[in-house]
Formats: structure tokens, C-alpha cells, sequence
């Protein structure tokens, strides 16, 4: 069994799935998503795919198989498990919940991220990314990276950029640098 892991959301690939998608095709992208997330009629979709970076697309590498994961609906994807049995099996049990609002706060938070502090941060030579989100109880944790990483103004730049940024994103309460 393998556990793809993005931020606190977990994605199981059965042992079976991962054979048949290794020995089917070589250097193909699978993309996996969610058709109409968050309706009772949603599906689960994993399809070929060409390889089109953008923020709202992660790539997971397991040895040879690379998997694009839409990052609009990971708050979807949560706990899915994909298992191969003569065809793929997708069993996804928060296709059809209600995480909208979750969904649309982690993507806020992804962008400014990427076109705000990030922006900045690369005059540096450093970055910040995300390393846990629980919507429940508010909470981000921030890693630093980079030559930002080791400065001793990382502090300060988180204090005086990065909390004043996301202390517009209302939804938030915590928001914590992980040193």
C-alpha cells in the first residue's frame, strides 16, 4: 500500500493499482480528480494526462509513476484508496461532502503563497511552503527554504510580511512557523 501524502491529506494506491499503472505505461502523467465535487452524483476520475505545470496541479512520483493531483479537490480526495481489480476501483468517501469552504480557504492560501511571499521571498534565494493545515481548528504551519531557512531576519520576515498577509484570510487563527 502506498500513502501519497499533501499536507494533512491522506491518498491510498493499493499494491494491486500500482503494478497495473507501473506496467501499463511509461512516462505518462495520471491525474486524479473529482467531477462535480461536493453533489450526491459526484465521481471520482483518474485518466491519462499530459503534464501541465500550474498552481493548482501537484505532481506525486511513486518510482515511475507520475500522479497529478487536483489541487482543488484534495479536500475531496481525502482518505480515497484506489485499488485495481480487472479495472480500477476508486472507493473516495468525501467525494459528496460539503468542503467548499475548506477547499476554497486552502486555495487562498496556496496562491498567496505562491504569487505573494514566494515572489518575495526568491530575491532571497528562499521560500515558504506549507507543512500542515487542519481547517477545524484553524491551524497553518509554515516551513521556511532556502537561504531563508538558515537567516537570522526569517523570523522578521515572518512576524512583519507573512502574518500581516494572512491575517486577511479571516479564517485562520493560528499561524505558526516550524523551525
Amino acid at each position: 500500500m502506498f500513502i501519497v501524502k499533501i499536507y494533512n491529506y491522506n491518498i491510498y494506491l493499493t499494491d494491486s493499482c500500482y503494478c497495473y499503472l507501473k506496467n501499463n505505461k511509461t512516462k505518462v502523467f495520471y491525474k486524479i480528480f473529482i467531477k462535480n465535487k461536493g453533489n450526491i452524483n459526484s465521481k471520482t476520475k483518474i485518466f491519462y494526462s499530459n503534464f501541465k505545470n500550474n498552481l493548482f496541479n501537484k505532481i506525486i512520483k511513486i518510482n515511475n509513476i507520475n500522479i497529478i493531483i487536483d489541487m482543488l479537490s484534495i479536500c475531496f480526495l481525502n482518505n480515497t484508496c484506489i485499488h485495481f481489480n480487472k479495472k480500477i476501483i476508486i472507493n473516495s468517501p468525501n467525494s459528496f461532502s460539503n468542503f467548499f469552504l475548506e477547499n476554497k480557504i486552502l486555495n487562498k492560501i496556496i496562491y498567496v503563497i505562491h504569487y505573494i511571499i514566494n515572489k518575495k521571498l526568491l530575491l532571497h534565494n528562499g521560500s515558504i511552503k506549507i507543512k500542515y493545515f487542519n481547517y477545524k481548528k484553524k491551524f497553518l504551519c509554515l516551513l521556511f527554504y532556502g537561504n531563508c531557512k538558515n537567516c537570522f531576519l526569517s523570523i522578521k520576515t515572518f512576524n512583519n510580511f507573512i502574518l500581516k498577509i494572512f491575517k486577511k484570510i479571516k479564517l485562520l487563527k493560528i499561524i505558526k512557523l516550524n523551525e
